[in-house]
């Protein structure tokens, strides 16, 4: 009786003896496992963690434009997500995580929307008009909405109160110089900072009037024209550089 060896198998068409097989180089499917695992997360898994992230930042926004800033909670926000509360907890480890990652949120699509709206300010345009009715406009839109209920909501919190006071200072710098490089604001300038936190301040003071139904339209009207005039006057003094 003779002994039949099975062929060994082959790599590339040529036939291994037998105790090459053993090794020979592992299968390109099985290599590129082995050095994704090795080198992290493949870009799809990074793309549907951050599309995950957005989902509960989105979520957490509803619900505050909403007025219920006092339903935010790991479980609700999951809840209104669709997802685990596992799956917030891994991106946002504790409610005041999520928070401040929403008032950042926030702060950045603000600043972007600040500079898309400038931009778009044509040459013969009234600068000082355009940006106070286009920023009052953002005032009762959504990302606001939400702004106003994490500023009330951190009225009883003596932490979120201290941890959005950084936060805030970097986004008014950031809006102080995205206005320097579209008209030359000189925010350095003690003047001109005052007329653009009077400006600013009033408007943003009468969205919560706005929103408490403290004042008429005829009011909000007035102020808002009183706040053209003034920010016309800073942006004229700014530019002749007197």
């Amino acid at each position: 009786m003779t002994l039949q060896l099975d062929r060994a198998p082959s790599v590339d068409g040529e036939t291994l003896e037998v105790g090459e097989a053993d090794r020979a180089a592992p299968s390109p499917d099985i290599s590129a496992r082995r050095t994704q695992r090795s080198i992290g997360p493949s870009p799809r898994q990074i793309a549907k963690s951050e599309a995950m992230r957005l989902r509960v930042l989105e979520a957490t926004i509803d619900c505050l434009q909403e007025g219920k800033s006092h339903e935010v909670s790991i479980a609700v926000i999951a809840e209104r997500a669709a997802i685990s509360r596992g799956a917030v907890q891994y991106h946002f480890a504790t409610r005041r995580d999520l928070l401040c990652a929403v008032i950042e949120h926030i702060n950045a699509r603000r600043l972007q929307q600040f500079s898309a709206d400038l931009s778009a300010i044509r040459p013969d345009e009234d600068l000082a008009e355009r940006m106070v009715d286009t920023h009052w406009k953002h005032l009762g839109e959504r990302d606001f909405l939400a702004y106003q209920e994490l500023v009330l909501l951190a009225r009883s919190d003596p932490e979120l109160t201290e941890a959005f006071a950084p936060i805030y200072q970097v986004f008014l710098a950031e809006w102080y110089e995205t206005a320097r490089r579209a008209f030359g604001w000189s925010y350095r300038d003690r003047e001109v900072m005052k007329t653009g936190n009077i400006v600013h301040y009033v408007l943003e003071g009468m969205a919560y009037g706005q929103l408490a139904g403290q004042l008429s339209p005829e009011v909000i009207a007035d102020m808002l024209d009183h706040s053209k005039s003034i920010l016309r006057a800073a942006i004229q003094k700014n530019q002749d550089g007197s």
